[in-house]
């Protein structure tokens, strides 16, 4: 089947992100990257099914206030229900567009919408204090550049230093002007072991999968190394065409 056709076998949930949850030991890495500490006050944007940032930051971070916003209200009555006993702990059906962010010192924000992130980018730059932390992962918002990496983990601090291209955001992240096929299988197989959760029998399939559409799209961005289709492009796209059949040939 096609890329579209597969993807709209999957679940809703899976391609919004709003079913993700976020392993604890992931969240307590997060947190430690960004030096969260009792000083601060923490901002979950697009909580979703993550009470355990809001409930970890508290409880072992120690910060003064910890807040989960989210637009859908059921989420929100969900996270008041398994966090209600917990002191300093606060949950708002609010969307993130539109809500202060003025008290936050550090904030969560795992958004792909780019219309999402530049609106975002535009409210840290105007509500945010010096000092304040943004952690991301897998990239930043707009084109901000990141203070700490530790791969997917990105940490951007205000004054917060902006790039003029993806390139300039490339550099600061991985490094290289480019990225080429190795660049993108190391990528993909980081960023799904840094999860923890995913079978083992399933990790090849998602490596070949993932790295592929990395390859693919900085190839549409004009950032990959390569001039044309690589080898391993190739012969991983007729593996998932002939034993998993999916068929990434439209991106060629």
């Amino acid at each position: 089947m096609k890329i579209n056709e597969f993807v709209s076998t999957l679940p809703n949930s899976v391609i919004t992100g709003d079913s993700i949850v976020i392993p604890d030991d992931f969240i307590r890495k997060m947190f430690s990257i960004s030096n969260l500490n009792s000083d601060d006050v923490f901002y979950h944007l697009g909580i979703g099914n993550n009470p355990s940032t809001l409930q970890i930051a508290v409880e072992e971070f120690k910060v003064k206030k910890a807040v989960g916003i989210d637009i859908n209200a059921t989420v929100i009555d969900e996270i008041k229900s398994k966090t209600n006993i917990i002191k300093n702990v606060f949950a708002l059906n609010e969307n993130v567009s539109s809500c202060s962010l003025s008290e936050a010192t550090v904030i969560f924000s795992w958004f792909t919408d780019e219309k999402i992130n530049k609106l975002l980018s535009k409210k840290f730059e105007s509500e945010l204090d010096n000092g304040a932390r943004i952690i991301s992962i897998w990239s930043p918002p707009a084109l901000f550049l990141p203070d700490k990496i530790d791969f997917p983990i990105l940490v951007c601090e205000k004054p917060f230093k902006i790039g003029v291209d993806i390139r300039d955001q490339l550099r600061a992240i991985y490094k290289s002007d480019c990225i080429d096929f190795t660049a993108s299988w190391n990528l993909a197989d980081r960023y799904i072991k840094s999860f923890g959760t995913v079978d083992t029998r399933h990790h090849r399939f998602l490596n070949i999968f993932q790295s592929l559409i990395i390859w693919f799209n900085a190839r549409d961005l004009g950032i990959t190394c390569e001039n044309e289709i690589p080898p391993p492009v190739k012969s991983y796209v007729e593996i998932l065409k002939y034993f998993f059949n999916i068929d990434l040939t439209d991106f060629y």
